[in-house]
């Protein structure tokens, strides 16, 4: 048996939620340049075919009924045929299909089939009658062609009698016995007189007053009610009526006949659906599709005029009569400009992530969940242009949705400019509808607003409210403004008090999807690991003490600068808590944990520098172990990015012989640098810790000048040491870091009071 590969290992046991999320999270691809080149062009290329020139010629001019017309004044170049508007198409079409019947098929050889198989049943019934008197066996098979009719034994012996009888009195072969000749006329009445049908569609069986078109011909139709046509079960209760009235013969006879050409009656009609759905397109491609013709110099618009909906049809067919004009060419040109359009939008959010986010524009995992926040609204926008209503769906459009995810997973920044991005492609694929995308982008930004400091899932419930009031606000004034009837604010209204409803709960319900699937970190996640009584950090407290108590110092120090520069505190702090979770591993390696002898005094200082790395490695060990995120994992390398371990290089330039070299990467950490504001934050914090702790035993009183001209010094080193080179803190954040650490430490590390000792007076 070969052994499971290590790929195997990894995915076995997995959920196949689980499993894509591995797959997305592979650091080969993540990383890939030319993966985000194709994610790019994938993304513009899916949202190019969503825009209105995948779908129809309107929408093309960029305005809306009651908006004004700012370009110059417009007269037609040319004549050009006047397309109806989509609602008046909608309108003529269900007029014309007033008169749509489904189409029934007659079929002119039932009858004829009916007498065949009754005429070789009556012959079977016939010989087993004649066969029965001299082999017993027979009569055993007489019973069993009875019992398959539905015959009783009575009414299979007395039917077989009858016939032996008339075959005995009828002996010329081309005639048949009165008995068939009587049921065959029954059977002729019926199926004259009557359409008997194998089903009825239930979608026409309903409605008492529908019609049907009963199909002879090619060329000949009888239009007929729906109710007239026959059921098969329905025929045979009629056809027991036609027997007892044209059936002469005993009641076994009769009620035996009666079965048997029931059973063997062949329906004269069926439904055809090719057939109807053909009739169907044929009546909708008679509607017209134009409502005259506008002559070559008629005026349309002029500027300044208020667009009315025959000034708009007007401008949208002589659009489509310029791409008709001008054939392939004109339609290659049209797509180009809808990429060009979705480009432009799509670029637009490439410049804020590669600029302002670089943290995410250099992970192609959170492009791609990006990615699929932005195609969510754009799809319910392009199915919201195809479903043909008059409720107002484009207020349904989820864009709060993505307002709310991209600010919970990311930030509040992000989730505004992600809000602009989508409004604009909503606004887009609904033919540049202008109304909403400002209603969207009203609502979207309330909402972010409303979750940008997230700390529960209750919170989320709370943008219910806001998120309506930013649609209120926009689809009020626009209405307002173009003076729209109270009856279509009120639907307006309505489709946006559900979409209020509808955003948190679906956006609870994405966020613990995306945590699953990406492994992303949002602050509702995040709250769940600001908790001192995590394993690791009782560990922590119980096995390092004094790492401990720094570790909560340093994530005081990072929380409150982070609060000040803007930064995500709750982050910092987190990621602080556990920044340090390695020393569990070796506890008296560091000074904090050592109370007597300190093991760096007899050893070499590469062995000592060495030792000191290794917490790095055994802190993401054991954070991955625990199943820690990666975003508080990276906080581990990250706090020391590749900074010299200053002590023992100097302790081993000092006894190294003179000519020698010193490996400098022996006495460097592994890194990563810092990559974020956070996690910058809290390497400067960790730092600052000691550099406040060292001051305050080197000097009496300690002051927020002499700390701050410390701290001044570490920052300049940090940045001389290319340490803060790959984050977004700028100077002045820096300056705002120093001042923060340096009010804490002084309230941390000053003098204290010497209270005098109480002496006791010895007992009399």
């Amino acid at each position: 048996m070969v052994p499971p590969s290590q790929d195997q290992m990894k995915y076995s046991g997995k959920s196949s939620f689980e499993k894509i999320g591995i797959a997305i999270r592979s650091d080969g691809w993540r990383r890939s340049k030319s993966a985000r080149i194709i994610l790019a062009i994938s993304l513009t290329l899916l949202l190019s075919v969503l825009f209105p020139q995948a779908q129809s010629p309107q929408n093309v001019t960029g305005y809306s009924v009651g908006s004004l017309w700012t370009n110059a004044d417009v007269a037609a170049p040319f004549s050009f045929r006047l397309l109806k508007s989509e609602q008046q198409k909608r309108q003529d079409i269900g007029q014309a299909l007033e008169n749509f019947y489904p189409v029934f098929v007659l079929d002119s050889n039932a009858k004829q089939r009916t007498f065949d198989s009754l005429e070789n049943t009556l012959s079977k019934f016939r010989d087993l009658a004649i066969r029965s008197k001299e082999n017993s066996k027979t009569s055993d098979s007489l019973e069993k062609l009875s019992s398959f009719f539905g015959l009783s034994t009575e009414e299979g012996i007395s039917l077989s009698s009858a016939l032996l009888q008339e075959e005995k009195r009828f002996t010329a072969k081309q005639n048949y016995s009165s008995l068939e000749n009587q049921i065959k006329n029954a059977i002729s009445q019926l199926l004259s007189g009557s359409y008997i049908v194998t089903s009825i569609p239930s979608a026409y069986s309903g409605n008492p007053d529908q019609k049907a078109a009963v199909r002879k011909r090619s060329s000949e139709e009888q239009i007929v009610f729906v109710r007239d046509l026959l059921a098969q079960e329905s025929a045979k209760n009629k056809f027991l009526e036609v027997v007892e009235r044209e059936v002469h013969a005993a009641k076994d006879v009769k009620s035996a006949l009666a079965k048997i050409s029931s059973a063997l009656l062949v329906p004269n009609l069926s439904y055809s659906a090719e057939r109807t759905d053909e009739s169907r397109k044929n009546i909708i491609d008679r509607v017209p599709k134009t409502d005259g013709v506008v002559l070559e110099g008629q005026k349309i618009i002029s500027k300044g005029e208020v667009i009315t909906p025959a000034a708009k049809a007007q401008l949208e067919s002589l659009a489509q009569a310029r791409i008709d004009l001008g054939g392939s060419g004109a339609i290659a040109a049209r797509a180009l400009g809808t990429i060009g359009h979705v480009v432009i939008i799509v670029l637009l959010f490439v410049l804020y992530v590669k600029f302002i986010r670089r943290r995410i524009y250099k992970d192609n995992a959170q492009l791609l969940l990006i990615s699929v926040i932005l195609i969510f609204p754009a799809l319910m926008a392009y199915v919201s242009v195809g479903i043909h209503t008059s409720f107002p769906l484009e207020y349904l459009i989820l864009i709060p949705v993505t307002s709310m995810l991209l600010t919970v997973l990311f930030d509040s920044r992000t989730g505004f400019y992600g809000t602009v991005i989508v409004a604009l492609l909503v606004a887009g694929i609904r033919g540049n509808d202008y109304n909403v995308a400002l209603a969207g982008l009203s609502a979207g930004a309330f909402a972010a607003y409303t979750v940008r400091d997230l700390r529960s899932r209750s919170q989320l419930f709370k943008s219910i409210g806001y998120i309506f009031l930013g649609y209120f606000i926009a689809i009020t004034a626009l209405a307002f403004e173009r003076g729209a009837p109270l009856k279509d604010i009120g639907l307006e209204l309505a489709a946006a008090a559900g979409n209020a409803l509808i955003s948190p709960v679906l956006t609870l319900g994405l966020v613990f999807l995306v945590e699953l699937i990406f492994d992303t970190m949002s602050d509702l996640r995040l709250a769940d690991y600001n908790d001192i009584n995590h394993p690791l950090l009782r560990r922590l407290a119980s096995e390092a003490p004094g790492t401990y108590h720094h570790t909560m110092l340093v994530a005081q120090l990072a929380e409150n600068a982070a609060l000040a520069i803007g930064a995500n505190a709750l982050l910092a702090k987190v990621g602080a808590m556990f920044h340090d979770i390695g020393k569990i591993a070796t506890p008296t390696d560091f000074i904090e944990n050592q109370s007597h002898e300190n093991i760096h005094d007899s050893i070499p200082a590469s062995e000592s520098a060495t030792r000191v790395k290794a917490h790095v490695l055994a802190g993401t060990r054991l954070a991955r172990k625990e199943k820690l995120p990666e975003k508080i994992i990276d906080f581990i390398p990250m706090h020391h990015g590749t900074l010299r371990i200053s002590f023992f290089y100097q302790k081993a330039l000092g006894l190294m012989a003179a000519g020698g070299t010193l490996d400098d990467s022996l006495y460097r950490y592994p890194g990563p640098k810092p990559n974020t504001k956070e996690t910058a934050i809290v390497m400067l914090a960790d730092a600052s810790e000691a550099i406040a702790r060292t001051l305050a035993m080197r000097v009496d009183e300690p002051t927020v000048e002499l700390i701050e001209h410390d701290l001044a010094a570490l920052f300049r080193e940090r940045i001389a040491d290319g340490q803060l080179d790959e984050c977004d803190l700028t100077l002045h954040d820096l300056v705002i870091i120093r001042s923060v650490f340096a009010r804490l430490l002084i309230g941390t590390f000053h003098t204290r009071i010497a209270y005098p000792q109480v002496r006791h007076q010895a007992a009399l």
